[in-house]
């Protein structure tokens, strides 16, 4: 967003866009822990729901249980640490596209390139192929 200039000639910045507005730190920590708390509650009330499955031989409900159980600590974690990372408008990402310029050009083949064969005097008979090494 480019800044407005008021009538004294100062720049102003732009208003803050409601979809971009960071919360603010106790708040994200306090839905954080809510999120992790009611994430630990269900995988808390799965322990005593399999083992009534179990005894009551509802084994699909079981086995349901037992997976709630034991993926919730994993995903919950994960939601406890999800910090908010909405940035101020100024921090926006930009298009990596945008910023770049024309490629480079190649260039033009000098005499001596790959088509070229080279002759001459070998100085050093240690980078030469010998005759066992041909195929």
């Amino acid at each position: 967003m480019p800044s407005t200039s008021t009538t004294t000639g100062k720049a102003r910045r732009p208003a803050q866009a409601v979809t971009a507005a960071r919360r603010s730190v106790e708040e994200d920590r306090r839905r954080r822990m809510w999120q992790y708390l009611l994430a630990m509650g269900v995988r808390t009330a799965s322990f005593p729901v399999a083992v009534w499955a179990f005894m009551t031989e509802r084994y699909a409900i079981a086995w349901v249980a037992v997976a709630l159980a034991a993926l919730i600590p994993a995903f919950a974690v994960m939601l406890a640490n999800a910090v908010d990372q909405r940035r101020a408008p100024g921090e926006a990402p930009r298009s990596p596209t945008r910023g770049l310029g024309a490629p480079p050009t190649r260039p033009a083949p000098r005499p001596g390139g790959a088509d070229t064969v080279l002759t001459g005097e070998v100085l050093s008979s240690r980078h030469t192929r010998s005759d066992a090494d041909a195929p």
